[in-house]
């Protein structure tokens, strides 16, 4: 995670001279070093805000912008044409302290970069929202599918988005789940999940692993065990399921 910003001394100048000439009225231009001066001190005082946010998308910037204590405001700019932004989309977070926290990735192994925002996160789980280029709409457009994935990581060499969330014994147990893009829809092709069984005395909690992969189009069970706490059995097992080349043994 990471909070992006556009390189200032290239486009702060440029990016608050657009923004600006949006909202004020139009006055006559005074191409002085004086009054170049003034904006790009202005883009620099914008960017240097914590309610303000911008990155570089492809070929576009994109602006954050704190409204309200759980509302971002984004916007999508054309640098070529920065009379009026390309879109405008809100987003709601959990709390404000999330705001601004951004990454460019391509989330759908297209080739075209996309974009997301976190807006929330826990002790370890977290959930962005992500808006994926679009090239016949040339526009970016919300995935819902991928705001329930909780902290994601795109691999982009195996085409594979990752999921894991802390189930708890400082992660020694926990769920991951392995995600693909099929016909444009991302489908959980395995999901790996341990989880504690409470005993009667700490000595005797259990742990519970299943394994779930698809078949025929579907999640189905292929794993079911119960190990020893203490033993911690489960975890090679759980380890060779997580390599999406394994099918169990031969």
């Amino acid at each position: 995670m990471a909070r992006n910003k556009l390189p200032l001394a290239l486009s702060a100048a440029l990016l608050l001279g657009g923004l600006c000439a949006c909202s004020a009225p139009e006055a006559e231009p005074t191409p002085t070093a004086e009054a170049n001066h003034a904006t790009e001190q202005t883009a620099v005082r914008w960017l240097a805000d914590e309610n303000h946010r911008a990155l570089q998308v492809g070929d576009f910037w994109v602006t954050l912008d704190h409204v309200e204590e759980n509302q971002s405001h984004i916007q999508v700019w054309d640098p070529a044409d920065l009379s009026a932004p390309l879109q405008t989309m809100e987003q709601e977070l959990e709390t404000s302290s999330f705001f601004g926290v951004s990454e460019v990735v391509d989330a759908n192994f297209d080739g075209y970069p996309d974009f997301g925002c976190l807006r929330f996160m826990g002790n370890q789980p977290t959930y962005w929202n992500y808006w994926l280029w679009d090239p016949e709409a040339g526009q970016f457009v919300e995935e819902p599918a991928l705001a329930e994935v909780c902290s994601p990581e795109f691999d982009s060499a195996e085409q594979v988005v990752r999921s894991y969330a802390r189930g708890g014994y400082a992660g020694l147990v926990g769920t991951h789940a392995f995600y693909r893009w099929e016909d444009g829809n991302l489908v959980c092709v395995r999901r790996t999940d341990s989880q504690v069984l409470p005993g009667e005395t700490s000595d005797q909690d259990r742990v519970l692993l299943t394994v779930e992969d698809r078949v025929d189009g579907a999640l189905t069970e292929v794993v079911r065990q119960e190990y020893d706490m203490n033993g911690r059995g489960w975890v090679p097992l759980e380890e060779a399921w997580q390599d999406l080349n394994y099918y169990g043994e031969v």
